[in-house]
């Protein structure tokens, strides 16, 4: 299992990708470590989410997910 914390960001178009990654490794900490994953439109609608049980004290959010 890899995730401590997981960030997303809309990128629109390839410049948009390469500029942010630029930004990720000019912010790299030097005993850290960042994984990045382009995910295209298309990619990223095909995505499947699995759910087990509802607990009762969970919450179930709406549908629409906001990115940023």
């Amino acid at each position: 299992m890899l995730q401590f914390s997981v960030y997303s960001r809309v990128c629109k178009g390839l410049d948009s990708v390469e500029s942010h990654l630029k930004y990720l490794k000019s912010i790299l900490p030097p005993k850290g470590n960042i994984r990045m994953l382009q995910v295209t439109e298309k990619q990223y609608a095909r995505m499947e989410i699995l759910l087990g049980a509802v607990k009762k004290t969970e919450k179930i959010a709406g549908k629409q997910l906001l990115l940023f």
